[in-house]
Order: C-alpha cells, then sequence, then structure tokens
C-alpha cells in the first residue's frame, strides 16, 4: 500500500511542479507551490520523516509561500508584457539551456559518485540504536555534512542580502534618516527651548 501511495503522490507532485513552473497566472502559481510543498511532506510521513514533514509544512508553507503569495497579490504585473519577453527570448533561452545541460553532462559523465556507506555515520544505525528521528537528523547534519549544512545557510544568506539590494530602489522619494548629518549638528543651535 505505502508504495502504491507513494507512486500517486509522487506524480502529484512532479505535475503539480510542472503547473508552478508553466502557469501563467502567478497567483496560481505559488498556490501550485503550496500544494506542491504538501505534497512533498506526504511523501516525508510515508518515509518515516514526521519532524521533516511537519518542518516544510511550518517553514515553507505557513512563511515563505504565504509571504510568496502576498508579495505576487502586491505586484502589478501586466501578463502581456511577460509574454511578449518569453516569446522574445525563447529560442535564445532555449541554446543557453541546451549548452549548459552539455556541458554538465560532459563534465559529470566521468565522474562515479562516492560511496555513501564510506561516510562515519549511518542514519539507519542511529534510528536503531534507538534515537528518535529528530536526533538522528540532527546527528547526521552536524557531523558528516557540518560543512555544507553551514555553506548552504551562507548561500542562503548572500541570496537574502542580493534579494534586498535588487529590491531597493534608489528612484523613490522616501524619506529617511541620515544618521550622519544629524550627529554632526549641533545641537545647542537646532533646539530652541525658552
Amino acid at each position: 500500500m505505502n508504495i502504491i501511495a507513494f507512486y500517486i503522490i509522487s506524480s502529484i507532485t512532479v505535475l503539480s511542479c510542472l503547473s508552478v513552473v508553466f502557469s501563467s497566472n502567478p497567483v496560481h502559481s505559488v498556490l501550485f507551490l503550496i500544494f506542491t510543498f504538501f505534497n512533498v511532506s506526504i511523501l516525508f510521513l510515508l518515509s518515516n520523516a514526521e519532524f521533516l514533514a511537519m518542518t516544510l509544512i511550518i517553514v515553507y508553507v505557513g512563511a515563505v509561500a504565504v509571504l510568496f503569495l502576498f508579495v505576487v497579490m502586491m505586484l502589478n504585473i501586466n501578463e502581456v508584457l511577460i509574454k511578449e519577453g518569453f516569446l522574445k527570448y525563447f529560442p535564445f533561452g532555449f541554446i543557453l539551456i541546451t549548452i549548459f545541460l552539455l556541458e554538465l553532462f560532459f563534465v559529470f559523465k566521468d565522474i562515479t559518485l562516492k560511496n555513501t556507506s564510506s561516510s562515519k555515520m549511518n542514519i539507519s544505525e542511529l534510528l536503531n540504536k534507538g534515537n528518535t528521528n529528530t536526533e538522528s537528523i540532527g546527528m547526521f547534519l552536524y557531523t558528516d555534512f557540518f560543512i555544507v549544512f553551514q555553506i548552504s545557510g551562507f548561500l542562503l544568506l548572500v541570496a537574502m542580502i542580493g534579494a534586498i539590494v535588487l529590491a531597493k530602489n534608489e528612484n523613490l522619494n522616501i524619506k529617511s534618516q541620515k544618521i550622519i548629518y544629524q550627529k554632526s549638528l549641533d545641537k545647542k543651535r537646532v533646539i530652541k527651548l525658552k
């Protein structure tokens, strides 16, 4: 029964992922993304990874996807301009994607994957020793994969800073504090108390 449910939910997940990418309406795309997160959390539940399933629902559905939905609904997106840009740049983008995939194929065709049994810690052994699912994931992440975990956190930080820098609009006429100017003022000349 688990194998049949896995195949059904996996196919629904793949279809909802394709709907995220190919949906013409951005609001529908975000709703399909939320649906994808729910399906992936069900797959985690079928794999006895309850902690990851609940984390996915709480963090991604509860925070990130809802934030995406509000941002997309607040944007004034002209769909005609988006479709014109897509049709204009599609051939060039298709050529770049083809070249990129060919490069990846030629780079990785001779590489053999590392045998996972040679790692210091095995997650199934941790579960067999009586550890809970959350403890096993924590031990696994913070021992063998600690550097990878830290690098991914650093990449997310850089991506967040990049998004803030790109979204900042200098042309807006927003009043803001100029702290250096405020610190350099002589308070006796500015404030007059009687």
